[in-house]
């Protein structure tokens, strides 16, 4: 169990470093009201082409692509920071929880 826990503490680290880079693009003077799939266009589009080959042909969930990730790429930068901070923040919470040792009863020290 002590496996969930480690995954659950780097999915909580994973959010707050998201949350930070949402941050800095915020205060870097970025448009964070433009979608954010212009914006990672605008950024780098390879890597965007490269996340939709990643998702759709090599994990084989062209559905997830079309009905989860289309949708946040089409919100706005900030809007989409948040959502997978706190997608992320939830279940590295569960992980946490759930990898915790269970107590013992019916046991006499």
């Amino acid at each position: 169990m002590i496996v969930l826990r480690i995954i659950g503490r780097l999915l909580i680290i994973l959010a707050m470093v998201m949350l930070l880079g949402g941050l800095a693009i915020w205060l870097f003077g970025a448009d964070v009201t433009q979608a954010t799939g212009k914006a990672w266009y605008e950024a780098h589009v390879a890597s965007l082409n490269f996340s939709q080959v990643i998702v759709q042909r090599h994990l084989h969930l062209p559905a997830a692509w079309d009905f989860i990730v289309k949708h946040l790429l089409a919100r706005p930068v900030w809007e989409s920071i948040i959502i997978v901070f706190v997608i992320l923040l939830v279940l590295g919470g569960l992980l946490i929880r759930f990898g915790r040792p269970r107590p013992r009863r019916g046991s006499f020290s």
